[in-house]
């Protein structure tokens, strides 16, 4: 299994779980966009977005970026990015429950939920200047849009980690619950935004709200060519 779908009272709730760390390959980010186009032909009035009870994601496919194929490692960034902008301008609140740790391309998944519920021991990090590459722009786009200053100028360049109450004081998570609540908070979160919010208002007010960040990353996600191909 890559992804199961489920929906309950209006709630959708999408859980990756590829037996492993949940890497955001390409296979990963079909099945979340088929899972989120359910949801939206289910008429879900929220989406909760969960990891197994290991990880929610470990980022991108490392074997895609060593396979020395340019086409596969643009493909899969630009897809990766495409998908957290989608959640970001989602029409209907995404709850996103960090059943575990959310690094590199994860944590930028993670940055762009609505709400974020995390456990004690959930780790936030974006990894990639400790593995000796570059953030990519529509990273440093959500990362400038989400974290508190301080915590985006330690994230970026110094690839600092965050767990529990200093992962919610940064930016990169919104509450923090035990570890078995995880997912129940999230779906109960979903549940209150699905039955008090204005669909049509909520999506309105996020657009505008987020304008500036959903302007950047189209630029950003449209620039990847150029900024590959200039190292």
């Amino acid at each position: 299994m890559t992804v199961a779908y489920t929906l309950s009272e209006n709630v959708a709730t999408i859980s990756l779980d590829d037996g492993k760390v949940n890497v955001l390959g390409p296979k990963m980010q079909a099945a979340i966009n088929e899972a989120l186009d359910r949801a939206e032909a289910d008429s879900a009035k929220a989406v909760v977005l969960a990891g197994n009870t290991r990880v929610f994601s470990g980022g991108f496919d490392l074997a895609v970026f060593q396979s020395g194929d340019p086409e596969a490692s643009l493909g899969m960034l630009a897809g990766g990015f495409e998908l957290a902008l989608r959640t970001l301008t989602f029409p209907v609140p995404v709850i996103i429950a960090a059943t575990g740790p959310a690094i590199a391309m994860g944590s930028f998944l993670l940055l762009s939920g609505d709400h974020r519920v995390g456990a004690p021991k959930s780790r936030c990090q974006a990894i990639e200047v400790a593995i000796g590459m570059v953030i990519p722009q529509p990273a440093i786009e959500l990362m400038r849009f989400r974290l508190t200053p301080a915590a985006f100028h330690r994230g970026a360049a110094l690839a600092s980690t965050y767990v529990g109450d200093e992962a919610v004081a940064a930016g990169w998570l919104d509450e923090i619950v035990e570890t078995d609540q995880v997912l129940t908070r999230a779906q109960q979160v979903a549940g209150e935004a699905a039955t008090t919010l204005h669909a049509h208002a909520h999506l309105a007010t996020k657009l505008k709200a987020r304008k500036n960040v959903i302007d950047a990353l189209r630029t950003s996600i449209d620039g990847l060519p150029a900024e590959l191909a200039g190292g």
